[in-house]
This record gives C-alpha cells, structure tokens and sequence, in this order.
C-alpha cells in the first residue's frame, strides 16, 4: 500500500467518507500522522520486527582508533539474535574478522586498561551512537581498512509528501491506517467518539502483527558463498 493509498484509507476510516486529497489543512495532517506512527510503530516496545531486520549494514572503514559511528538516524538497534556477529571484511574483499557483540560493561571487563590492548578475543559493544571495539586497530592489523557491517534493526523510510508513491512499511497498512484515524478524530468534536473503537481495532491489528512476526522463522541453512559474503537468505555464509 503507497503513502497516497494510506490517506485515502485514514479519511475514509475516519469521515465515512472517500476523498481524493491532493492539498490543503486534511491532506497535510494525515500525512504528519502517517509518518510519526509508522515511526511509532518502528519504536513498539519489545518488539524487533523482522522486515525492518538488516544482517549487514555498513557503517564505514577500519582506521586507527576502537570507536566508530554508527548512523542513528537509520540504526535503531544492533541484533542481538543467536549467530549475529560484526563482520570486518579485509581490504582484500576475502578475508574478515568475526566480532561477538556484548554489553559495553563486558566490553569493559574484556578490555585491558584504556588502552583496550586485550586481543584474547575480538568484541564491540554499542555506546550511545557509537560502536566500540575491544582493542584499538593499528596499521599492520588484518582489519585496517577493511570494511564494517553490522546485523541490525534500522527505521523505515520517512513517510511524508516526497514519498507518497513508495509503500508504507509497516507490516499491516491497516494496522497505520486504523492508528491515524483515531488521532484524527480525537480532536474533532463530532467524531471523537469514535476514538475509543478505532482504539481498540488498532490494538488489536497490533497484537496480531505481534504474533505474526514471532511465528516468522529464521532459516538457518545457508548456502555457501565466497568468504566475506553474504549467502541467499541474507545471512553471512
């Protein structure tokens, strides 16, 4: 379901109405809707929802340091799923280096002074905005100018007027569609009473998205491929 689709559907769950809206006061407070609650709905409390899952995003090149960025704008939350490792991939596009991710207080315990000089194992750990490693890389390391990927849940694409034409991402529009309304006749006196029972169709599109995502499984064969890539369900080979 596009952007356009989705407003056309929130004036009409909302007003009983159909309507193309192009412009004007209706047009952009459904959009404003649409774009925070697809964000919301990124954000649902203890919930990684699958289709929002990427097991490799890269995040730049090994220099010298232990501490690099990650772009919060796109990360909302590294993987924690069993098997899910950072992943450097050497300047030579064939050899890599594997790094389990633990809690920046393990990191800590793992490291060696400030220095973090500890190489009896390779880990990181997610500081704020930043990926941590557990010892700083230096030029003769393997890893030194290799390339960064990290398995995480990233936020979906904005929804706003510029993107209208692509689909939404959530995984039940109606789930969207049913949300938005809701606000939209919260404030509007001859319809708020019709809040509570789009509430409540909401939440219950959302227990069942819930359900939906847990019952998804992960394939775990993986087909082989070169060292460093990625096979064909997405996984590291």
């Amino acid at each position: 379901m596009t952007g356009t689709e989705a407003i056309a559907g929130v004036y009409l769950k909302a007003t009983g109405k159909t309507a193309t809206l192009t412009s004007g006061s209706k047009y952009t407070k459904i959009i404003g809707l649409l774009g925070y609650y697809q964000r919301r709905w990124a954000r649902e409390p203890n919930v990684d929802w699958n289709s929002l899952y990427d097991p490799a995003v890269s995040i730049g090149t090994v220099t010298a340091t232990d501490t690099f960025e990650l772009d919060t704008s796109t990360i909302r939350k590294i993987s924690d799923r069993e098997g899910d490792v950072v992943r450097i991939v050497w300047s030579d596009g064939v050899g890599y280096t594997d790094f389990d991710v633990v809690s920046i207080d393990a990191l800590r315990e793992k490291s060696l002074g400030a220095s973090r000089e500890n190489r009896s194992g390779n880990y990181c750990a997610r500081n704020g905005g930043s990926l941590v490693f557990n010892h700083t890389f230096e030029s003769d390391d393997s890893e030194f100018g290799g390339e960064i990927f990290v398995p995480c849940y990233i936020f979906p694409n904005e929804l706003d007027a510029d993107t209208l034409t692509e689909d939404v991402q959530v995984d039940d529009p109606d789930w969207l569609i049913t949300r938005a309304a809701a606000e939209y006749v919260r404030t509007d006196l001859t319809r708020a009473n019709q809040y509570p029972n789009l509430i409540a169709e909401a939440n219950e599109i959302m227990e069942r998205m819930k359900d939906d995502n847990e019952a998804q499984v992960t394939e775990v064969g993986k087909g082989w491929t070169a060292p460093g890539g990625l096979g064909d369900n997405g996984a590291w080979s």
